[in-house]
């Protein structure tokens, strides 16, 4: 559902008793350039999917052709009316009117340059207006002259909507559009199964009520490519970043663990020496009892190998990071 422009005449004699108005209305000063007429445009738009800047939708509400994009429009003239009012209150300028000659887009007249518009309206009043005949059905809308020749065609979109196609787009077979969808569909059943293997059961009826589909094997399926990029590793280092033992140590607490040791412990405190790779594995019971661990370790370590750790690399942190 889009803009419903409709025309509203401006009153010229003042009320005898108060009434009720719309917001914004007794905020109005009488003013000798004021237009005869503005055009109003009440919104209410959802959309199921993302709308394209060339997209047009057909309108019965919408009393001119509407666009907010100035290249689509050719000869642009100024308008009498100077803006639209939304249905939320807001103003949209009208910056002037044109006609629209792409190949791409529809053939229309007296189109109207509306800033702030959400979406390209055509209006079927003036469609009706200039001697063609609109046609709703179902699934599409179609514009015909008199001659019985038809001129636009639309389509029914998930929205309820009727959205304008080019004729090209309006004669493609509706069969192939549904066989595409029936390939990405199979496609998703079968786990994302690639397209030739597909096609290979398809030809040997490997599987049962597996449609005799149309695949082609250039296409491509967005979750499939995201679920096979690989990261390349870092590369490893060939020389050592320390020069002696206990220079540095990695360590690391796990835990807790669902199921408890025969002692009641369940977290692993794990210690590994940069250099020299060895490694000390600690089981505790609680979290907080880690730093006296490793306390008890650094003291073993200097009684050990006269020395002590310079450096620590710790997940998660302890109270320390550096000891001398």
């Amino acid at each position: 559902m889009f803009p419903h422009p409709q025309h509203k005449p401006v009153s010229t004699t003042a009320p005898t008793q108060q009434e009720w108005k719309p917001k914004g209305e007794n905020e109005k000063k009488s003013d000798t350039t004021q237009p005869e007429e503005e055009i109003t445009a009440l919104i209410a738009h959802t959309s199921l999917r993302a709308s394209s800047r060339e997209d047009w939708y057909f309108d019965s509400g919408c009393s001119r052709h509407m666009t907010r994009i100035s290249k689509f429009l050719v000869g642009i003239k100024s308008y009498s009316t100077s803006f639209v009012t939304f249905g939320d209150g807001a103003k949209g300028e009208i910056v002037g009117i044109g006609e629209l000659r792409s190949n791409s887009l529809p053939k229309l007249n007296n189109v109207l340059l509306v800033r702030g518009l959400t979406a390209n309206l055509i209006s079927i009043s003036q469609l009706c207006d200039q001697g063609m005949k609109v046609n709703f059905t179902k699934s599409e809308c179609l514009v015909t002259n008199n001659e019985g020749e038809i001129l636009m065609k639309g389509v029914r979109s998930k929205d309820n909507c009727y959205l304008w196609v080019p004729q090209e787009e309006a004669n493609m077979s509706t069969c192939l559009i549904t066989k595409e969808d029936e390939v990405k569909l199979w496609h998703q059943k079968l786990g994302h199964l690639n397209l030739r293997s597909m096609k290979k059961a398809i030809s040997k009826e490997a599987i049962r009520r597996l449609p005799n589909l149309k695949i082609e094997e250039g296409n491509i399926c967005g979750d499939c490519q995201i679920g096979k990029q690989t990261k390349m590793p870092h590369p490893k280092l060939q020389h050592l970043t320390t020069t002696r033992v206990l220079e540095l140590l990695h360590m690391d607490l796990m835990g807790p663990m669902q199921t408890e040791s025969l002692g009641g412990k369940r977290y692993a405190y794990v210690v590994v020496d940069d250099f020299s790779r060895y490694t000390w594995i600690n089981f505790i019971r609680k979290k907080l009892e880690t730093f006296d661990v490793f306390k008890d370790l650094c003291i073993q370590l200097q009684r050990e190998k006269n020395n002590v750790a310079s450096y620590m690399n710790s997940h998660p942190p302890l109270h320390h990071n550096k000891m001398v």
